[in-house]
């Protein structure tokens, strides 16, 4: 199988995996309040996934993030909760100011001769 092949594989049942429920959701989802109890749990699980994934993220981090210091995650992660309530709750800007904050650290670090 060529590397094209291989690529197109996936894509294929990666969508095939995906899409049925997307469409089942659409479907059963019509009628459903935006204010009602399941929606709020719903809301509530996927605000824990993300919450449980930026904390691994900081405390055992994956790859070349691994070589940081957990100062500079988290420092990182201070300026990006911050920029998100002080720009009303403005979700990419707050990544972007996290993600500058840390790349602004990491510069600072080597400059500075790793003081973190």
């Amino acid at each position: 199988m060529t590397n094209d092949t291989a690529v197109w594989l996936i894509v294929v049942i990666g969508f095939l995996a995906t899409e049925p429920w997307r469409w089942a959701g659409l479907l059963f989802s019509q009628g459903l309040s935006e204010e009602g109890e399941l929606i709020a749990w719903v809301r509530a699980v996927s605000t824990a996934l993300i919450a449980a994934l930026v904390m691994r993220l900081l405390i055992e981090p994956p790859g070349s993030l691994e070589n940081t210091s957990i100062i500079l995650r988290f420092l990182s992660l201070l300026s990006a909760t911050i920029a998100y309530f002080l720009f009303q709750r403005r979700l990419v800007l707050s990544i972007f100011i996290g993600l500058a904050t840390f790349l602004f650290l990491i510069y600072l670090n080597g400059l500075m001769g790793s003081p973190f």
